[in-house]
């Protein structure tokens, strides 16, 4: 009120007849206005901060949340290291191990699979997935067996170390009326195969990192059509193969 009250004062007035009163009334009423406006947008860009840093906050704590969730599933695994060493080379149309894949990874069993149970989304900002490029709505390359998270994962921080970018083409697929873009017993059917590339590492190099990451069998695949990519597979956990 104190500072209200010298405002008044310095308007000079006491009889508003006095010539010129209304003049400096006023100025004096302008300059109360635009003070009480200043001050509303103060209060309101600060509430509005505060709550923009709130939702920050919470998001960063569910992030942080879901990434301590992750880290402890994968306790007393090192996802930076490889598992194996690299093979001498990897050429097209060549798998490792040697044979059919279902021998490595063990045959589809729709029987036993439960996308709720077995599927888990995949998220990192490292990683391109080719469904958030398109406009198929029906696919979404984040979708992976929970078999496949750690050696994913474990190819993410391989090829971070060559600066390089790992690209998801395909990963889960169920089968959806006519569109059969994998054959029936295809393990893309359980979300325990996917197609990779990158733009920064020849399809070779990359076949061995992936072997090298823990994928149970990875093939150099090179189709009559095109588009050649490597199609790398894992076997069920262990724990869904006694279910």
């Amino acid at each position: 009120m104190e500072f209200f009250k010298k405002i008044i004062d310095r308007i000079g007035v006491d009889d508003f007849a006095e010539p010129g009163a209304f003049n400096k009334w006023m100025t004096g009423a302008i300059f109360v206005a635009v003070f009480f406006c200043a001050a509303g947008l103060f209060l309101i860009f600060s509430i509005e901060g505060c709550f923009k840093r709130q939702i920050t906050e919470e998001k960063a704590a569910v992030e942080s949340g879901s990434n301590a969730a992750s880290e402890a599933g994968d306790k007393g695994v090192d996802l930076f290291s490889p598992v194996r060493p690299a093979p001498a080379s990897f050429p097209p149309d060549s798998n490792m191990p040697s044979g059919r894949e279902s021998l490595h990874c063990g045959p589809i069993d729709l029987k036993t699979f439960d996308p709720k149970r077995d599927l888990i989304r995949f998220e990192d900002q490292r990683v391109w997935f080719e469904s958030d490029h398109d406009t198929d709505d029906y696919e979404d390359d984040h979708m992976i067996n929970r078999a496949v998270d750690i050696p994913l994962k474990r190819l993410v921080n391989l090829m971070e170390k060559r600066g390089a970018t790992l690209k998801v083409q395909d990963a889960y697929r169920a089968i959806s009326g006519d569109r059969m873009i994998h054959l029936e017993n295809s393990l893309h059917r359980e979300g325990r195969a996917v197609d990779l590339t990158s733009d920064q590492l020849s399809l070779g190099d990359l076949a061995k990192l992936c072997w090298q990451a823990g994928f149970d069998f990875v093939l150099y695949e090179v189709p009559k059509r095109g588009g050649q990519h490597l199609h790398c597979s894992v076997k069920r956990l262990k724990k869904d193969k006694d279910k």
